[in-house]
């Protein structure tokens, strides 16, 4: 064989082995024919026209990919200042997209998600971004960039925007450092408060209840009582009418039966007089 034909052969081996593209699982090959997206291939063995007719480029999708900004400082709702840590986890959601989109893809994500983030902080009171308030602004800021991402056809997900740490700046750390130690005593006594307000509410219920059937069955004596008396003088009323004399008498014997129990219970001082008129 000729020199010639070894290189034809070299050659020929050399287009046919560049048309064969190997593709691993969790990536995608982006082909072009002549500088222009032509398709894209899957996991596994496929082929394309050599070079310099269609070229490819491998395209990680599966790879969460990390981009950690630093710190940045935003202005809260309630005009108060805080740094903010952010990490940002993404992936290639479309590698044609990804391919063909803006040259610095992490930088325009991180801008992104900066410029949404600052938006929700400034809706928000600083007091809520440092105790609840976190999960809300990861949620919101992750659906937002990913609009705007979209927006863009950056071919980029992002999935999950994590505040590693938000604290006030170094210069008024202390301040908020004694805002929330006083916020701690202030809901401690309220809570010692409400504990003992769930012990003594009971009790004084009980009490309260207590006097008042106390006092219906007092009322419902005095009641009785006032009744009988009423009857009691009405009938003397009536017998008064009927025989006044008889009625007389009647009331000074009681009354000196009373008398005379008191006297026995409670001895009358010496030189004491005691006088009952008999006299109409």
């Amino acid at each position: 064989m000729s020199f010639t034909k070894l290189i034809v052969l070299a050659a020929a081996l050399g287009l046919c082995t560049s048309s064969v593209v190997l593709v691993d699982s969790g990536d995608v090959a982006v082909v072009y024919r002549f500088g222009a997206v032509q398709r894209s291939l899957t996991a596994g063995l496929g082929l394309r026209a050599p070079w310099p007719i269609e070229s490819h480029e491998i395209v990680d999708v599966s790879e969460v990919r990390r981009a950690e900004p630093g710190r940045v400082r935003m202005l809260t709702g309630d005009t108060n200042l805080v740094d903010l840590d952010l990490v940002i986890q993404y992936n290639v959601s479309d590698p044609v997209a990804y391919q063909l989109g803006l040259a610095e893809a992490e930088a325009t994500l991180t801008s992104v998600v900066f410029s949404v983030t600052k938006d929700i902080v400034a809706t928000m009171g600083v007091d809520t971004l440092l105790t609840t308030g976190r999960t809300q602004l990861q949620s919101e800021a992750e659906a937002a960039a990913q609009v705007l991402l979209d927006q863009h056809q950056t071919g980029l997900r992002v999935d999950a925007v994590e505040v590693r740490e938000i604290t006030p700046p170094p210069a008024v750390l202390d301040a908020f450092k004694d805002v929330s130690s006083a916020r701690g005593d202030r809901e401690t006594l309220a809570l010692a408060a409400d504990g003992y307000a769930s012990k003594r509410l009971p009790e004084v219920r009980g009490q309260a209840s207590q006097r008042t059937e106390q006092a219906k069955a007092d009322a419902a004596d005095r009641g009785a009582r006032t009744a009988g008396e009423v009857a009691r003088f009405e009938s003397l009323l009536e017998a008064n009418r009927r025989s006044p004399r008889s009625t007389r008498s009647q009331l000074w014997l009681e009354t000196a039966q009373h008398v005379g129990r008191v006297v026995d219970v409670t001895p009358l001082r010496a030189g004491t007089e005691v006088r009952i008129s008999t006299a109409d």
